[in-house]
């Protein structure tokens, strides 16, 4: 399919004449050179062999898994252009270095072509480095950088990026404008098996039917306990900045997924926050979906229209499982910043431990007084609103930290001795919410150490020079599992929690 679509795109901007192609099996190359042909109006000749298409060709498309080599240098035209967009993962290469190497090197995005690309391949055979790239296409387009001039060889690194799915989603936008979901006649022949479409749930139905329960606490326990066993495939949270423009934001969208090892599904998600100009016009600041996919079949299940709802009760019951294992004994509790990451904190840890009183500080007097009316009457103790936030940590044997992560929210001189601190405010590299020294003094557990030394409350005191990763006592993980000890004492301890 992606040979497909190399073709019909390049036939909306290029004419070639005549195509050869090649394929493992004989049948598929066959049937595509048969389609492609009768589509486009040029000929498509099916190949014996990968040399006997390539060493015909001007120009070489390769889209295959990335498991080996595609073609040889001997077969090359002088003036070949190589566009590879098999590898996307470290362990994917189609074309032997030493082409990369003698080749002008374009890539879409250099440094992603130099972790997971052809250029990685190349980097690691030692023939070149990310300062060997000619250009990046985009500053070929933009004239920035000259693209062909000559009969040198070419070789553009496609690895797939974002830029390309946010032209194509407004792209699509428009072409839907007006159309009816599901009013469109078939496009596919009936008789050939394809996966169901999701269902889409509203936030009305989620928010009726999820609430915080020990239940949920302890599958996002269950998750940190797989994920320090090492069978949860977590990557890097991934951030988008919506730049304020007279047509759009200012915003944030934060992307984070994973998959648990043997479990039924795998999701991906989407936190759209910090659309403050929403406010003016009557709406929320954020919003956000769940995409629910079948570990089965890949085929997407549910898209979940949360608005954020599931990743508060998600982030609360992270806050839940922390207090479990780092404050068994804490008798009361802080919220430092009152929206509705403190209400989740507060109902989430209610389901497996019961503080006796509440204080919590939030710049707004109104905010906090109405928290924390709303918290006393829901969750059975009392929650004291206080006029600083120095107040409400003096008397606080866990801190709950939940704020923009603009500032420090607290001081060393505040801290009970053995306070617990759960910082969850910090998720961007822009952001902290403690001093340095606080955690330096402290026994620091992640909730993935990697994720926090880069965007979380660790990375603020790496870059301070007062503590390294291997200064980290545990992922709370490893301490649900035994591997390491949680409270043994009256330490200090933070959590910190991206």
């Amino acid at each position: 399919v992606i040979a497909e679509a190399m073709a019909r795109a390049t036939a909306t901007v290029h004419g070639f004449e005549e195509a050869f192609a090649f394929a493992r099996s004989p049948q598929k190359s066959s049937t595509f050179c048969k389609k492609m042909s009768k589509e486009l109006g040029y000929p498509f000749y099916a190949c014996a062999t990968a040399e006997d298409a390539v060493r015909n060709a001007d120009v070489v498309f390769t889209q295959t898994p990335g498991g080996e080599w595609v073609l040889e240098e001997e077969w090359l035209r002088p003036h070949a252009t190589i566009i590879a967009s098999g590898s996307d993962q470290p362990t994917k290469n189609e074309l032997p270095p030493s082409v990369m190497a003698k080749a002008k090197f374009v890539t879409d995005i250099t440094g992603q072509c130099s972790r997971v690309g052809e250029l990685r391949s190349a980097i690691e055979a030692g023939l070149m480095t990310a300062d060997d790239v000619h250009a990046e296409i985009g500053q070929i387009i933009n004239g920035e950088k000259p693209g062909r001039v000559g009969n040198e060889l070419i070789v553009c690194d496609l690895t797939g990026t974002g830029a390309q799915d946010a032209a194509i989603g407004s792209y699509v936008m428009k072409a839907l404008d007006g159309v009816v979901p599901g009013a469109m006649p078939p496009v596919f022949d009936a008789n050939k098996p394809r996966l169901p479409a999701p269902k889409l749930y509203d936030y009305d139905t989620i928010k009726s039917s999820v609430a915080p329960s020990l239940e949920l606490t302890e599958s996002v326990e269950d998750a940190f306990s797989q994920l320090a066993n090492g069978r949860v495939d977590v990557p890097l949270p991934m951030h988008i900045g919506i730049a304020e423009t007279p047509e759009a934001g200012p915003g944030d969208c934060h992307i984070k997924g994973g998959y648990i090892e043997g479990a039924p599904t795998w999701t991906v998600k989407l936190a759209n926050v910090s659309f403050y100009n929403n406010v003016k016009k009557g709406l929320p600041a954020g919003s956000g979906v769940f995409v629910v996919c079948d570990a089965t079949n890949g085929g997407p299940k549910a898209v979940l229209h949360e608005n954020r709802y599931l990743t508060d009760l998600r982030t609360g019951s992270a806050g839940a499982v922390c207090v479990k294992h780092l404050a068994p004994n804490a008798k009361s509790v802080a919220f430092i910043g009152t929206g509705v990451i403190a209400e989740a904190m507060a109902r989430a840890t209610a389901t497996v431990h019961g503080f006796e009183e509440a204080f919590a500080f939030a710049r707004s007097p109104q905010k906090s007084s109405t928290f924390c009316k709303k918290m006393s009457k829901e969750l059975g103790y009392p929650f004291y609103a206080c006029a600083t936030a120095e107040d409400a940590v003096r008397n606080a044997d866990v801190v709950f930290t939940q704020t923009p992560g603009g500032e420090w929210v607290l001081e060393e001189e505040w801290l009970r001795p053995h306070a617990t601190i759960i910082a969850s405010g910090s998720d961007q590299p822009t952001k902290n919410e403690l001093p340095p020294s606080v955690m330096a003094k402290a026994k620091f557990v992640t909730d993935i150490t990697g994720q926090c030394s880069r965007v979380g409350e660790l990375r603020s005191a790496i870059e301070a020079g007062l503590m390294t990763a291997d200064d980290v006592h545990a992922e709370i993980g490893q301490i649900i599992n035994g591997e390491k000890p949680g409270r043994v004492g009256n330490e200090l301890i933070v959590c910190d929690l991206t």
